[in-house]
C-alpha cells in the first residue's frame, strides 16, 4: 500500500472543509429560540426495513393530525409531507423552552428495492406512520425448475 502525502489545496480537502461548516451552521441555528420552527435536521426520523416480500417504513410524527399528512410512492422513491399545527395554549404563559417545531415538512427517501406502487399501504397510530410497500415482483427470487432431458 502506498502513502499519500495529504494535500490542503486539493478539492477533497474543500469538500470536506465546507461538510464540517454546514454542519456546525445547522447546529447553530438549530439551537437558536429564533430559528423555532423554520430548521429541521431529518424530520420526520424513519426506519426503513426489508423481508422478502416488502419494504417497510416507520417514520415518527407525534402530534400531527392524519389529515396533514401526504404519502407518495414515485418512481421508487417515498416522499412524506405534511404540517404539525402548534398547540394554542388556553392560559396565556411565557414559553421557557420549546422543543418541538411546527409547520410544514417534506421528506423523500430513495428506497432500496423497486415495489409495486399499486399496492402500497400507510396506517397511522400513536403517532406512528407504518408504510408497507409490496416489493414489485421482477424483483422477487424466483424458483426455475428444471426439466430432466
Amino acid at each position: 500500500m502506498n502513502l499519500i502525502k495529504w494535500d490542503s489545496t486539493s478539492p477533497l480537502h474543500s469538500l470536506t472543509h465546507i461538510q464540517r461548516e454546514m454542519s456546525d451552521l445547522l447546529d447553530i441555528l438549530s439551537s437558536n429560540p429564533q430559528m423555532e420552527g423554520y430548521v429541521s435536521v431529518e424530520f420526520p426520523p424513519i426506519i426503513v426495513s426489508v423481508n422478502e416480500d416488502s419494504v417497510f417504513v416507520r417514520a415518527e410524527l407525534p402530534g400531527i393530525n392524519i389529515s396533514n399528512l401526504d404519502v407518495q410512492v414515485v418512481n421508487d422513491v417515498l416522499s412524506l409531507k405534511g404540517e404539525r399545527k402548534p398547540i394554542i395554549a388556553t392560559v396565556k404563559a411565557t414559553y421557557l423552552r420549546r422543543e418541538r417545531n411546527y409547520g410544514t415538512f417534506a421528506r423523500s427517501i430513495m428506497l432500496p428495492e423497486k415495489v409495486d406502487a399499486e399496492k402500497v399501504t400507510a396506517s397511522y397510530k400513536n403517532g406512528v406512520l407504518m408504510v408497507k410497500l409490496p416489493k414489485a415482483a421482477e424483483t422477487k427470487p424466483r424458483q426455475v425448475m428444471i426439466k430432466k432431458a
